[in-house]
């Protein structure tokens, strides 16, 4: 009785032990990150300390007075936001249909979509800038979003089609018995008790836009159109050694992921966990 009490204490605590390890490992660099922006340029480049001795907000003055952060991080909030509510919509309707209706080359198409995101950007970036310039989109929001929307929808339909799969079909049939169209059946019977899986999508979705560089750098051309991260990239130009400055970009780069995993963490582990449950 004793061994088998004690096995489960101590399979706990090793994995609270190797989870508040990983935590602490995970955090340092972000503290070190919002410490460095924080300190002088004498403090940076002096002993290495992690509590700045003079605090000071002259780094993120000088990225805010020297660039135009606020349309770089405005170009972000429209690009990423558009292309996420789009990716969620299309990509849940996409997956109610892969997971609950029957038709030809059901899994070839399934899995067709699924490759798309196997496929790195840096392939897709000419045939991409292409067709964006033969439509006239280039430098617009459109052409990003479409782009982002590309590689959003088929991580959605993914993850949300072992949602689906897992809810019973008789509540679609009570649903259909009671009147209910093809339409009301998916908004108020289906997909609300997929809002877990709703979470994860819109985190992974969002971060993988938010920070994406290639595609941004390769479709717009002036600086009113950049995104954040290749406006960073811009702004700072010969200045990469000013760490300082860095530090600061980073961290309002950072401030929009931090808010949305904070909104949706309660959804994003059972999101991953539960949708695989058929």
């Amino acid at each position: 009785m004793r061994k088998e009490c004690g096995i489960p204490a101590f399979g706990s605590l090793g994995a609270y032990t190797y989870s508040t390890i990983w935590t602490v490992i995970s955090l340092v660099p972000l503290l070190w990150l919002v410490s460095l922006s924080f300190k002088t340029q004498s403090e940076w480049n002096g002993l290495p300390t992690m509590i700045p001795k003079h605090p000071t907000l002259v780094n993120y003055i000088n990225a805010f007075a020297n660039s135009p952060l606020p349309r770089f991080f405005s170009n972000s909030i429209i690009v990423s936001g558009g292309a996420l509510v789009l990716s969620l919509a299309f990509g849940s309707i996409a997956a109610y249909v892969f997971a609950r209706k029957a038709f030809p080359l059901r899994r070839v198409l399934f899995y067709t979509i699924i490759a798309v995101r196997m496929i790195p950007a840096l392939l897709s970036i000419i045939p991409l800038y292409v067709i964006m310039y033969k439509i006239n989109l280039l430098n617009t929001y459109t052409a990003l979003i479409i782009a982002y929307m590309a590689t959003g929808i088929p991580v959605v339909t993914w993850i949300m089609k072992g949602f689906f799969e897992s809810i019973p079909m008789e509540l679609e049939e009570a649903a259909m018995l009671d009147g209910c169209s093809q339409l009301q059946i998916f908004y108020k019977i289906i997909l609300p008790p997929a809002v877990p899986g709703l979470g994860a999508s819109a985190i992974f979705v969002f971060v993988r836009i938010w920070n994406e560089y290639i595609i941004a750098l390769s479709l717009t051309s002036t600086t009113v159109m950049r995104t954040l991260p290749v406006g960073i990239k811009n702004a700072l130009g010969s200045r990469m050694a000013d760490y300082g400055s860095m530090a600061a970009y980073s961290v309002v780069a950072i401030i929009p992921i931090v808010i949305l995993f904070l909104c949706f963490q309660r959804y994003f582990v059972s999101g991953l966990t539960n949708g695989s449950v058929k």
